[in-house]
């Protein structure tokens, strides 16, 4: 069985992650009265935390057993934490564990982009990862490393950490674009040094994405060819922000603001 993009077994990863995400979010009711005690928050927090965690070092043993097992073309400047999902997994620990207003910025950021960055990165798989045996290191890793970036994204919500607004979208981008700039310095002094490749954030444009390539034809610009896609960002937030709120309204829910 192989994994490829629109195809049954690609569906059936994507709805599991989805299911797993639900569960999670159902089970926080029970899981609180039976281990949060007199801290309910804090115990949101750690649990949190702690999948956060898992979803990090799934990407750590990923990456040690593409470069020990597989005959993927392993490159350790190629293979660093620097792409979109591997920031949203390293910020999602703290943004679980931080309190105050401190807390709440990250958490949007990691809420809508882990939602956001984890679907596309499915949906649109690089060289490598599409067409692929199902129980390959390739398939396990990279479907099961944005699955658990999707669910601790939605959790962050769903365990009332985060209450999506439409509010946050300003802050989201900004910090994008500030995360954005920053690993595209990274990307360039890679490129003047060890790994004349290096295009990590896509910063230095991704070959076979055609949206990708679109808009460095049309912005011949390394990094600024990709602000456009701010604009379909924030309309993603939007879209995100409006589902959840009509999906609290139709399980008559209330999330209260953190």
């Amino acid at each position: 069985m192989t994994v490829s993009v629109g195809g049954g077994i690609w569906w059936a990863l994507l709805l599991a992650a989805v299911a797993l995400a639900v569960a999670i979010g159902a089970a926080r009711a029970p899981m609180e009265r039976r281990w949060g005690g007199a801290s309910p928050c804090r115990f949101r927090r750690r649990f949190l935390a702690g999948l956060a965690g898992l979803s990090v070092a799934w990407l750590c043993i990923y990456k040690v057993l593409l470069w020990a097992v597989t005959d993927y073309p392993f490159f350790f400047w190629n293979e660093l934490p620097l792409q979109p999902c591997n920031v949203v997994a390293l910020l999602s620990v703290p943004a679980a564990l931080l309190q105050g207003r401190t807390a709440r910025p990250l958490r949007a950021f990691c809420f809508y982009g882990g939602i956001v960055f984890s679907l596309a990165a499915m949906a649109l798989p690089v060289e490598g990862f599409y067409d692929i045996p199902l129980l390959s290191v390739n398939a396990i890793g990279f479907y099961g490393f944005h699955g658990l970036v999707l669910v601790v994204a939605v959790s962050l919500a769903s365990w009332d950490l985060y209450r999506p607004s439409f509010g946050d979208t300003p802050g989201v981008l900004l910090q994008l674009t500030l995360l954005g700039g920053a690993v595209h310095l990274v990307n360039l002094l890679l490129r003047a040094t060890v790994f004349p490749q290096a295009s990590y954030f896509y910063t230095c444009g991704l070959e076979g994405n055609p949206v990708l390539e679109w808009l460095l034809e049309l912005i011949p610009v390394y990094f600024l060819f990709e602000l456009p896609l701010l604009l379909l960002m924030a309309l993603f937030c939007g879209c995100i922000t409006l589902l959840w709120r009509l999906g609290r309204r139709l399980l008559s829910t209330r999330l209260p603001a953190l």
